[in-house]
């Protein structure tokens, strides 16, 4: 888990730089195929304190280690995301059916803040959606496998189920 202390914060925009182990950001990449590992967290947090609230600005930065959708290799992409966040009394946060999650709550005897799944999400949605790697843009991939030995032999078909189908095309010609 990653937790923020709060308590050297008084009013006033502050910078706080982290760099948690991504084991700390609890990652469950077992469904991604195409995920293999999250390393190299770095975080930037500007947070602007006042009296009962944070508003946290936060600048992620981690290394992916990656399938390429082309030639299926693994490589690692730098990815980077920004995510803001307020944390605030009571009043602030809204219903449980609101879909909000940029607004959450803050307790006046609060002493630190977790901000895991703030982190840990920015780095997932971070992650492209189609993985290339470096340079397989210009390779060529193969798209169709095999050609026929005979051109003539295209023509006929293999199965002799088939032949009534030929029939037809032939007739329309």
């Amino acid at each position: 888990m990653l937790h923020l202390d709060i308590t050297p914060f008084k009013s006033g925009v502050h910078q706080v730089e982290l760099a948690p182990d991504a084991s700390d950001l609890e990652f469950d990449l077992e469904p991604f195929d195409d995920i293999h590992d999250i390393s190299d967290v770095a975080v930037d947090i500007t947070i602007q304190a006042h009296r009962d609230r944070l508003l946290l600005h936060l600048s992620i930065e981690a290394d992916a280690e990656l399938t390429c959708d082309r030639t299926l290799e693994r490589f690692t992409e730098t990815v980077h995301g920004q995510y803001s966040v307020l944390y605030g009394p009571e009043q602030l946060v809204g219903t449980e059916t609101d879909d909000y999650d940029e607004v959450r709550p803050l307790q006046r005897g609060d002493r630190e803040i977790d901000i895991t799944d703030v982190v840990r999400d920015t780095i997932m949605i971070s992650i492209p959606q189609r993985k290339v790697a470096p340079g397989a843009e210009d390779r060529d991939i193969t798209t169709a496998f095999g050609e026929p030995d005979d051109p003539d032999d295209v023509e006929e078909p293999v199965d002799p189920r088939w032949s009534e189908l030929q029939k037809l095309k032939s007739d329309d010609e």
